[in-house]
């Protein structure tokens, strides 16, 4: 399956062949377990469920015009209406302009609380 890798400590954007599943996920992201980022209809972003509370923290980037601070390396697939990822139909190229890698910064984890 065709992926796009976003290395923050190479500060590079690429496109990978990466097998299905979590195994492979959490090998490329290097992490352990993984949190789903949509990024609109048909593509996620993939990250270390854990990226801000490693110590030291990850370098960081974030997808240029956006607030969004994201730790550690980052994985981009397309999915299907059944939720299944699949190959992203983008290549690398059109996404390296709209990432800006942000380095060592630290950024303080936010925990919200939810009343039901």
């Amino acid at each position: 399956m065709k992926a796009i890798l976003i290395d923050v400590t190479a500060q590079t954007v690429t496109d990978i062949d990466l097998q299905p599943g979590l195994t492979a996920m959490y090998r490329v992201i290097n992490c352990h377990s993984v949190t789903r980022v949509p990024l609109n209809s048909i593509n996620d972003l993939w990250l270390d469920d854990d990226g801000l509370l490693h110590d030291p923290q990850p370098p960081k980037f974030q997808f240029v015009g956006s607030d969004n601070i994201f730790a550690g390396n980052g994985l981009i697939c397309n999915y299907t209406a059944e939720g299944e990822t699949v190959s992203v139909t983008i290549r690398a190229d059109q996404i390296r302009p709209l990432i800006k890698f942000l380095g060592d910064v630290h950024v303080e984890p936010e925990v919200f609380v939810t009343s039901w």
